[in-house]
């Protein structure tokens, strides 16, 4: 049953004029306030760096009363006297409440400036309001080095349980359900280990290619835009040891043991390939960029109960079909044929299992056929995954966020492939929109 939030509550989104508060944030507000969680004292506080008017920020439909919740607040963002200001104006706000409320502070911003609004932020005092919360958006730092200095400058100014660092695909319905699925049906509880696991793989594909985010993808590539944020962050859900069934706060701990038990590839050459597709280079208007917008990786853990069992991560743009997915490829052992389990995360939430049945006739000839559990066909209005983000940090759950410790492992993972990228920036593999490389 779902629990309305009963918290005062005032959402203050920085970059309010960003195109995803109008297609992601207000539209995910507006739906849980359709479902009846918003808190009864509730508040939006846009920030912008220019005068704006609501009409132009929230979206052309869809948005209900939260248009009557929402008050624009114009800031310089690089002025400490400024925050000053502000956290006055949410004082008010908490007066006309006659209650203190919980501040979340939503990020909105490029990657960029968000190191300096968090400063700002912490000079002004504004994060040592009592129940402060700050929600980020990836990335989380660019390589190692970057990251531990994002972790050391947030500890400056905020707790680790202040951070709600956002991966909206650990938002995601199967995502969330993967956990449950695992612990709840004995036919996998029981198998879920390398003597009947043959190999794992994380696979997101795109059928888009860059769509004009020139820019941006110059400077991350699809290792670090998808591979250390949502693949790995998937990969631990399947590797991690499940909690105990009344101890679900401890799932961002078992994700992390589950990132440090995984060694980085042990073959770089052999183990990853890097693409890119045909007419990349145009688009961006580069003629030697050596950027990837397709990665795929084998690594290993050290987890006993994972030994030898290869976990491929695989991402790019430009592909046949828009999906992601976990596939199980369960062991032959003495059968005819091995089964093989796919947990679909996007689009059409699902799971598929593979089985291999006689074919209907006199002979002994054998076929697989799919077992198909589409969430589709059994539940309508699913939350969306943003939806799931602001629930979430109004009651202070943290399962769903990646911590501090977590974004450093992942980057580990990846280090020794960005440092023997950076030492033999080799040709990618070139690969035409709609095919996977060929290598």
């Amino acid at each position: 049953m779902n629990v309305k939030v009963d918290e005062p509550t005032i959402v203050i989104i920085v970059g309010i004029s960003g195109d995803l508060a109008k297609r992601k944030l207000l539209p995910a507000i507006h739906n849980i306030d359709t479902a009846g969680l918003l808190p009864d004292k509730f508040r939006i506080v846009g920030v912008s760096r220019r005068e704006l008017t609501k009409a132009e920020v929230l979206p052309a439909k869809g948005v209900g009363a939260v248009g009557e919740k929402l008050e624009m607040y114009c800031m310089d963002l690089t002025q400490v006297a400024d925050y000053h200001k502000l956290a006055q104006h949410l004082d008010t706000i908490e007066h006309t409440f006659g209650a203190k409320a919980q501040r979340l502070f939503y990020l909105s911003v490029p990657p960029q400036v968000t190191n300096s609004v968090v400063e700002m932020l912490g000079h002004s005092g504004v994060l040592k309001h009592p129940n402060t919360k700050l929600l980020l958006e990836k990335p989380f730092g660019t390589d190692l080095a970057s990251a531990e200095e994002l972790v050391a400058n947030l500890k400056k100014y905020c707790d680790e349980t202040q951070l709600y660092r956002i991966d909206h695909y650990l938002a995601k319905e199967m995502a969330q359900n993967l956990i449950m699925f695992r612990g709840g049906n004995s036919l996998i509880k029981d198998t879920w280990s390398k003597d009947y696991i043959e190999s794992i793989t994380v696979y997101a594909s795109e059928t888009i290619g860059i769509e004009g985010r020139a820019e941006f993808y110059e400077r991350t590539g699809a290792l670090r835009d998808f591979v250390q944020s949502h693949l790995l962050q998937l990969a631990s859900l399947v590797l991690m040891d499940l909690p105990d069934i009344n101890k679900w706060h401890d799932i961002p701990t078992h994700r992390l043991q589950a990132l440090q038990a995984l060694e980085a590839p042990r073959d770089i050459a052999h183990d990853v390939i890097r693409g890119q597709y045909v007419g990349y280079r145009q688009e961006v208007d580069n003629p030697d960029s050596q950027v990837e917008t397709y990665v795929s990786l084998r690594v290993y853990s050290r987890d006993p109960r994972w030994e030898g069992v290869p976990i491929t991560l695989t991402t790019g743009k430009a592909l046949a079909a828009r999906t992601t997915e976990i596939r199980i490829c369960y062991r032959k052992g003495a059968a005819a044929h091995a089964n093989e389990l796919v947990l679909r995360i996007q689009p059409h939430e699902g799971v598929t299992l593979r089985f291999w049945i006689k074919h209907p006739g006199y002979d002994h000839e054998m076929q697989p056929l799919p077992l198909v559990l589409a969430y589709d066909n059994h539940f309508s209005g699913l939350p969306a995954a943003y939806e799931r983000v602001f629930v979430d940090a109004m009651r202070s759950d943290h399962t769903l966020f990646t911590t501090s410790d977590e974004v450093l492992a992942s980057w580990r993972v990846l280090a020794p492939i960005q440092q023997t990228w950076d030492m033999n920036n080799k040709e990618l593999v070139l690969y035409e929109p709609g095919q996977e490389p060929r290598v």
